[in-house]
This record gives structure tokens, sequence and C-alpha cells, in this order.
């Protein structure tokens, strides 16, 4: 069984539109994305890129 956490799911909407992003928020998650990307299952995130994440998934359409 899996668990999909909402960061985790957050992080695949945002992946597709990583290189739209400003630049600093594209470094910021870039780690991050790429990690989910990558099925790594442990990962640190510090707590101001998490704020970012949860952010710019709340700004994005559902849809996308």
């Amino acid at each position: 069984m899996t668990i999909d956490c909402p960061l985790r799911s957050a992080l695949k909407r945002i992946a597709p539109h990583l290189e739209t992003l400003d630049p600093i928020d594209r470094e910021q998650l870039r780690p991050a994305v790429r990690a989910v990307e990558n099925d790594v299952e442990v990962i640190h995130i510090p707590d101001r890129v998490v704020a970012r994440i949860r952010d710019i998934a709340a700004r994005m359409p559902k849809g996308a």
C-alpha cells in the first residue's frame, strides 16, 4: 500500500510547469521535484520550501 501525501501530490502538479516558474522558485523546488519524479521515498524539504510548494500549488488551476 502506498500513501500519497499532499506535498508529493503538489510537487507532481508543479513538475510539468517547473520551467515556467520564477528563477528563484525554480531553483528552490527543482531538487524536490526531481526527487518525486525519481520516486525517492524520503527527502528533507526545508520549511520555507514547503511553504513555497503549498503557495505555488494553491495558485495553480486544479486541472493543471
